[in-house]
């Protein structure tokens, strides 16, 4: 297999540049041709140094061509390309005392690039090359797949040109090159199925590849030569040969080919959305010069190639889309309209794992995490969304090698080394995940990938492999690679599981809304009754026993209504409608004697410790602060420490209120203490002194602290938990 790729000038190539090295500025060509370099106004700006020999008299640089120089057709051909705008004219058959050319020309960076191509003399008649390319293209796209395409074309290019070998390779998902077509000497080595690292190929000469898709190196072992001088004269830098035909050959290349045995070369580009697809490498094991002529025939085959790969992989890739698009719509159907997305999807997860091709996957959302088939545990699937969490802030994250590109997860995620994630919640942590297990794969490289340096004439180089003996290596720690069309399925199942995570909260919300409506109004009537009749059977008997009841029945419906109106609030705040406070001079120190008194009537076995100043009438919405101080209270009773008093301290300094309760107990963590005004959080369940609080009561009190413009704080010191209330009293 050739490296078609290291072309450049004569310098010294290290690891350092080696992808940087001016391939297209050589200074030099091939010398199977001259070249002569013109100005916009026809003067001679440069020349190779073998042109007067191959083309006779010449002007001198700085004039332009007369009577004397080349012939009148010659001279024609180069004015009407300096009058074309982009150079280009026929290439044309000249015959010159030294033999028979072809003249094709270009313009680079504004001057003018005229070629002259030594045509071989026992060439048979083009018109006879143009027929065969014609009856290729006939036969080749007839072709189904595009592995009889390329096998057809290798064949054909090889029947057309005469080279030894011709292949077809293609670059895999890693950029290495893969032979998977073949056509050669019976007596040559077969390079079918070889692997060619990605390191061949520099990106400059992907780049020359891609705008310049034929090329051909006549003779190996010939001499380059130089151009004089190699300047551009409106740039005042070196002649750009990116389009040229004669361009000369990086001595590394030269190096490469020659320790194959090879004698000429020949490359055509593959080129499937301006991106360099594959190449078909023609090799010859002595030198041979390919006509300009048919070199054009083969382009031709190369482009029309190109086009039946392109149609092909779009076929495949439109077969694989709507086969995604299927099973998008099957995903999408099972998890509609189910509150519980997570459990609806794992239940029956064979369509989420077919869409992808994947051994296993994850879905989590909100905190809850379900995984299926052959997946890491949820600690590791955890672990995973922490991670993405704090390194990828994008939607889409794949891997196909999870242990080389985080390392640092290798122990959590056990064997999986293939990851495709999406979010489809930031808010929630809601992803997607697919796994793959290990793909152990046998490659077979064209010699050993591994290029190391060399000391030689031109310095400490990378050298080209010397030995082409099929090196093997068993590559392990990597999946399958994820396909581009399955990342576009994951994107779009993202947007659908968006879709669906949000419509489903929207259906709890509207039946969280009506359970509070009936909470509202089909409760509060028979609530307010109950409380009446509590209040008369206080009334109407006077026994011990009656009374307590009483008490008992009123303590445990204020409890209730207060509980509803806690639920109405969240309803009120999580619909955006906020709290609508309504301020009214309030005595605050009645109005917390009151609270205090309540609660120690209903719970005797709770001390409570009031130190309440005299603060006068302020003007706050005496309900909602009442709400304040009963929930902070509550709050000691439930999370307190048993057997030790609470207390309440109410004071006012100059224009601001304070509240504080406080009472015994271990430190908050601080994780807890981060979340503790929020509703519905996970740290309010396991209370065994609370079974059934929601954590509804600090985010409310927390709510209409703000709405007054004040400001509550937790403190943990010496094993004493205070909640601190701050709020503005304003002017009357």
């Amino acid at each position: 297999m050739s490296n078609p790729y290291h072309e450049g000038r004569h310098r010294t190539v290290d690891l350092s540049n080696c992808d940087s090295e001016p391939i297209h500025i050589p200074g030099s060509i091939q010398n199977h041709g001259a070249l002569l370099c013109f100005a916009p106004d026809g003067a001679l700006a440069s020349r190779s140094a073998n042109a007067s020999t191959l083309l006779g008299a010449l002007p001198e640089v700085g004039q332009a061509l007369g009577e004397a120089h080349l012939d009148a057709s010659a001279r024609a051909v180069i004015q009407a390309a300096l009058e074309d705008r982009y150079g280009y004219v026929d290439a044309r058959m000249l015959v010159l005392p030294a033999g028979v050319f072809d003249l094709v020309t270009h313009k680079s960076e504004g001057v003018l690039i005229a070629e002259f191509e030594r045509r071989p003399a026992d060439v048979a008649a083009l018109d006879s090359f143009a027929l065969a390319a014609h009856q290729a293209i006939q036969r080749i796209q007839r072709q189904q797949s595009v592995a009889d395409l390329l096998s057809l074309a290798v064949d054909e290019i090889a029947r057309i040109t005469g080279f030894d070998r011709v292949m077809a390779y293609r670059f895999l998902h890693d950029d290495s090159g893969e032979v998977v077509a073949e056509h050669r000497r019976e007596d040559l080595e077969s390079f079918l199925g070889q692997r060619y690292p990605a390191s061949d190929i520099p990106a400059q000469a992907r780049r020359l590849y891609v705008i310049n898709p034929i090329r051909l190196i006549a003779d190996v072992g010939a001499p380059t030569v130089p151009l004089q001088p190699d300047l551009n004269p409106l740039t005042g830098r070196a002649l750009d040969l990116s389009h040229g035909i004669l361009r000369s050959v990086s001595p590394v290349h030269i190096e490469y080919l020659s320790n194959m045995g090879v004698g000429a070369s020949m490359s055509l580009s593959i080129v499937i959305g301006e991106r360099l697809w594959g190449l078909i490498a023609c090799h010859h094991m002595s030198p041979h010069l390919v006509p300009h002529a048919v070199r054009m025939s083969c382009q031709l085959l190369s482009q029309f190639v190109s086009a039946l790969v392109e149609r092909n992989l779009n076929g495949e890739r439109a077969r694989a889309l709507d086969d995604s698009t299927a099973l998008r719509r099957e995903i999408v159907a099972q998890v509609t309209d189910r509150e519980d997305l997570v459990l609806a999807l794992s239940s029956a997860p064979e369509s989420f794992l077919r869409l992808m091709n994947a051994h296993g996957g994850a879905i989590t959302l909100d905190r809850k995490t379900q995984v299926f088939g052959k997946a890491p545990s949820r600690e590791g699937v955890n672990a995973l969304i922490n991670w993405l969490n704090e390194h990828h802030s994008a939607d889409l994250f794949s891997t196909s090698s999870l242990g080389a590109d985080v390392p640092d997860l290798k122990a959590a995620m056990g064997d999986i080394c293939g990851v495709l994630a999406v979010r489809f919640y930031r808010e929630q942590n809601g992803y997607a995940f697919w796994f793959r297990n290990e793909q152990v794969e046998d490659v077979r490289w064209g010699g050993n990938p591994e290029k190391k340096y060399s000391i030689g004439p031109l310095g400490p180089r990378l050298t080209p492999r010397g030995s082409f003996a099929v090196w093997k290596e068993t590559v392990r720690g990597k999946s399958l690679p994820w396909e581009k069309t399955q990342t576009e399925a994951a994107s779009q199942l993202r947007l659908d599981l968006q879709e669906v995570a949000l419509t489903n909260e929207n259906l709890v919300k509207r039946a969280r809304e009506t359970l509070l409506a009936t909470l509202g109004h089909d409760l509060r009537d028979p609530l307010q009754a109950i409380m009446m009749a509590a209040r008369m059977i206080e009334v109407r008997e006077h026994s011990p026993s009656s009374s307590n009841l009483s008490k008992r029945i009123s303590s445990s419906s204020s409890r209730m209504h207060r509980l509803i109106s806690q639920v109405l609030d969240i309803s009120r705040l999580q619909s955006g409608m906020g709290l609508d406070i309504q301020r009214r001079p309030v005595d605050v120190r009645k109005m917390v004697s009151e609270i205090v008194s309540e609660a120690r009537m209903a719970y005797p076995d709770n001390e409570i410790i009031l130190e309440a100043e005299d603060c006068g009438e302020i003007a706050l919405d005496g309900d909602r602060i009442s709400q304040v101080v009963s929930n902070l209270i509550s709050n000691t009773r439930h999370h307190g420490e048993i057997g030790k008093p609470s207390t309440l301290i109410v004071f006012r300094r100059e224009d601001v209120l304070t509240i504080a309760v406080s009472n015994h107990g271990p430190a908050i963590p601080e994780p807890v203490r981060s979340n503790l005004f929020k509703p519905y959080k996970k740290e309010s369940l396991g209370n065994q002194r609370n079974t059934r609080g929601l954590g509804l009561g600090l985010y409310i009190v927390s709510e209409i602290v703000h709405g007054h413009g004040g400001k509550i704080a937790v403190s943990c010191d010496n094993n004493i938990i205070t909640f601190t209330v701050t709020l503005p009293i304003l002017a009357d």
